[in-house]
């Protein structure tokens, strides 16, 4: 063997005794058995990614476990490591098509197993997908170049189906049900023995493989391969082995109920001419009752890729920049690992229709979901929902429960919106006194909204005595919370001169800050300056392009003054 490939061995040795004693144990086998052979393949590092996504932590958790658990509890006697830079066509040419089978063929009764962990990608529908595995030199998460095709992979698997008694390939990466196509395949107990040639992939081909950190430190795949084997996929019967098919119903029955229904492994049948048997691995939890193997337990939580809280920021970026359909990927990554902000964020989407189609029932589940995490949040979303009317019979008696909640937990838009509703009589019989004390509260925690509403009590002697200078000060205060309506009201009280000298040059400075971040009101308002020439020189022209702003924002006395003006 070359020397370039020599240094890739993490095991070698002949480890069939030990192998024999376990099956022997357990009546499976008397006779000599063949030898284990494998091979790890994972990507652990992409310096040339975004830095969210350079260093994949849990893959290699994945690779280690792998390795340790083969070696100490399975008996494979030869195993190879292909992680990072020597993911390669190179190295699996190598090994798949020249090394494995000549090593197979000349030990009888034996298994191989193939194991990937890294990032993937899929093209095409779910029907037609071409999946492709990163290699570490990867400049994007869909690079053209830098990649494996899972195709290819399969070609280079050929030769050790043929050569193997029992073949197993594990791949964990997103949309990797692609390496198996349309063709789908029911439950098919064979019992171990006899040739089998099987595959199980952590996820169909329009699927994200996925990260839970309560599951465990490695990807959710493989930690319910590993949960799995530790007996708990031993079901049928309980005989101290683990075949495929006990291992796939039980990842078929884990994975998607600890996503959420949001992973879904896929398996099949790879070999030439149909299997007559399956791959098999030891139950560890009977071996370690009988004492031929030792114990063996997971770490700790973390995640498979980034933690959920970095993804969420990657969300909110491409949401700024107004990339909502990357946002929505995010976000939904990060709410289905169980991110409460996540959840919340991704309900805004469906509601407001950004990146996904809208849809007020998701953005109702979303919130639900979020709300039942803790987020004070969707608690006050849920308010709105229902305040509105979005999806659901306008109900203010439900809003201002969803309100109460949020407010709670001290959300200080829904205490602004428990005192509109005092204000208003929504629901409630007017009170507004009672809206001055929600306003109050929800100040005293920061809310703009709740400062001008605030304000706005002053400004008109609701509830309060009027005082235009209390007015002005909780309208500032709000402004420089970046509330639009404080700013249109500061442009108000300049323009009429209430409670300050009438300046219409501070009046159009406060509407065009209003304007600036889409208050529509505060757009006519202007276009109604240029067309009267108050505070400016009239202009006509100036007036129409305000007056069609605010029209194309819903203002309905802007499309009735474009509507009179000369063409």
């Amino acid at each position: 063997m070359p020397q370039q490939y020599r240094r890739l061995f993490y095991y070698y040795a002949d480890q069939r005794s030990l192998y024999e004693k376990a099956l022997n144990s357990i009546s499976l086998t008397s006779q000599p058995v063949g030898r284990s052979y494998a091979i790890i393949v994972g990507v652990t590092k992409y310096p040339n990614l975004s830095p969210i996504d350079r260093d994949l932590k849990p893959a290699a958790v994945d690779i280690e476990k792998l390795k340790s658990y083969l070696k100490d509890q399975e008996f494979f006697d030869e195993i190879i490591v292909l992680k990072d830079g020597d993911v390669n066509l190179d190295n699996l040419n190598y090994f798949l098509e020249n090394y494995f089978p000549d090593r197979l063929s000349h030990s009888p009764h034996s298994r191989f197993l193939f194991a990937f962990s890294g990032h993937g990608y899929a093209e095409g529908t779910a029907e037609t997908a071409r999946g492709f595995l990163l290699t570490s030199s990867a400049a994007s998460k869909t690079d053209p170049v830098n990649r494996i095709d899972l195709g290819l992979l399969r070609t280079l698997l050929d030769s050790d189906i043929d050569a193997a008694e029992k073949v197993l390939v594990l791949i964990n990466a997103c949309q990797s049900g692609a390496f198996l196509g349309r063709k789908s395949f029911g439950a098919n107990p064979l019992g171990p023995g006899d040739h089998g040639a099987h595959a199980i992939m952590a996820s169909r081909a329009n699927q994200q493989s996925l990260q839970l950190a309560a599951v465990g430190p490695g990807s959710v795949f493989f930690e319910k391969i590993f949960a799995g084997l530790a007996g708990a996929a031993d079901n049928s019967p309980r005989d101290g082995v683990v075949t495929y098919h006990e291992l796939d119903s039980y990842l078929h029955s884990e994975i998607p109920y600890v996503t959420n229904g949001s992973q879904i492994p896929m398996e099949g049948d790879i070999s030439r001419n149909g299997s007559i048997g399956e791959f098999f691995f030891l139950n560890r939890g009977r071996q370690v009752q009988l004492g031929n193997v030792k114990p063996w337990t997971p770490g700790g939580a973390t995640a498979f890729g980034e933690p959920a809280d970095n993804v969420l920021e990657l969300g909110k970026s491409e949401y700024r920049a107004e990339h909502y359909k990357d946002a929505s990927r995010a976000f939904k990554e990060a709410a289905v690992a169980g991110n409460a902000d996540a959840m919340n964020n991704l309900g805004y989407l469906y509601e407001e229709g950004q990146g996904v189609a809208q849809d007020y029932q998701q953005a109702q589940q979303w919130y639900e979901k979020a709300a039942a995490a803790g987020s004070a949040t969707a608690m006050n979303n849920l308010g709105n929902q229902y305040g509105h009317g979005h999806g659901v019979a306008q109900d203010y008696k439900q809003a201002r429960q969803w309100y109460e909640k949020a407010a709670a937990a001290g959300n200080a838009d829904a205490m602004n919106s428990l005192g509109y509703l005092y204000d208003q009589g929504l629901g409630v019989a007017q009170d507004y006194q009672q809206a001055r004390l929600w306003f109050e509260k929800g100040a005293a925690a920061g809310g703009a909204s709740a400062m001008n509403s605030l304000g706005y009590l002053y400004d008109y002697g609701q509830g309060v005595a009027q005082d235009y200078r209390q007015a002005r000060q909780w309208y500032e205060k709000s402004a420089a919370g970046g509330d639009l309506f404080a700013k249109y009201n500061l442009g108000d009280l300049y323009d009429q001169g209430r409670g300050v000298a009438q300046d219409y040059r501070q009046s159009r400075q406060w509407y065009e800050k209003a304007a600036a971040g889409g208050n529509p009101f505060a757009m006519y308002v202007l276009g109604s300056l240029y067309d009267q020439g108050r505070g400016v020189a009239q202009d006509y022209q100036q007036a129409r392009k305000w007056y069609e702003e605010a029209a194309a924002a819903g203002n309905n006395e802007a499309k009735n003054r474009l509507s009179q003006m000369p063409k």
